[in-house]
């Protein structure tokens, strides 16, 4: 597997937190929902470098203004999420899909948290959202109040639904997490021992390798984000041997 390393951000080179997402080539309305991604990475509060993970020889657009790698094979979201972690360089990492939103605060209140407690990662909560209107409106983190958790999976629709992260309930620290590379190490789980590409189980995973390294971490009581739910379109959903292979 080879990449080109296509395009190198402009500025926000000293970053203390580098966002990567990695852009499916049969995503749906992939470009519109890069864009929409994109400023809202560029609205946050404190200084962020972007990296984006393109596959099966994709090229990002002229206006993109981050840092673009492009891999010649068609790759898994794991594949993908290791790959930029592996190419940062930041203080924090945080992962974020392409339909997902952060608060315009969500990283300067993360890091900020992670730095003034020194926690091998940080975590907040998701409003879980079923249609696209969040997807082009900034908004900034408020507090849990007004929210309701429900254990269902798939989510359910239903009027101001947090997906429960950090909790418990689902073992889940949330969507988008941030958290130190130098603490953790500069991986993420992308392939089972006998070498099958993960394809719905890798961020159990990885919280289970980071919680046997006996980390801090700290859960923020704070809606940092709006998470996009489609049992339809998501990776997650979709039939696979994850589960299997997790339990040889």
């Amino acid at each position: 597997m080879h990449f080109i390393k296509a395009r190198t951000q402009s500025d926000h080179g000293t970053a203390l937190v580098t966002v990567f997402c990695a852009v499916w080539h049969r995503q749906n309305n992939k470009l519109d929902l890069l864009k929409s991604h994109y400023i809202n990475l560029r609205q946050q509060s404190v200084d962020v470098r972007i990296i984006y993970i393109f596959d099966n020889g994709d090229m990002p657009p002229e206006w993109l203004d981050a840092d673009c790698y492009v891999f010649s094979q068609p790759l898994s979201i794991y594949e993908a999420w290791s790959a930029a972690v592996a190419l940062s360089n930041s203080l924090f990492v945080m992962n974020l899909n392409m339909d997902d939103r952060l608060a315009t605060n969500a990283v300067e209140l993360l890091v900020g948290a992670a730095c003034a407690s020194s926690a091998g990662m940080v975590g907040g909560e998701w409003l879980v959202c079923f249609d696209n209107s969040h997807l082009d409106e900034p908004f900034k983190a408020p507090i849990l109040t007004a929210s309701e958790f429900a254990p269902d999976w798939p989510p359910r629709p239903r009027e101001r639904l947090r997906l429960g992260s950090g909790t418990g309930e689902r073992g889940t620290f949330g969507p988008a997490t941030l958290w130190s590379p130098k603490m953790v190490g500069k991986y993420y789980p992308s392939y089972f021992g006998d070498g099958s590409p993960i394809r719905s189980v890798g961020d159990a995973l990885f919280w289970h390798v980071f919680q046997q390294k006996n980390l801090k971490t700290i859960r923020l009581p704070l809606l940092i984000g709006k998470y996009f739910s489609s049992p339809s379109d998501q990776a997650e959903f979709r039939a696979n041997q994850d589960n299997e292979l997790y339990q040889r």
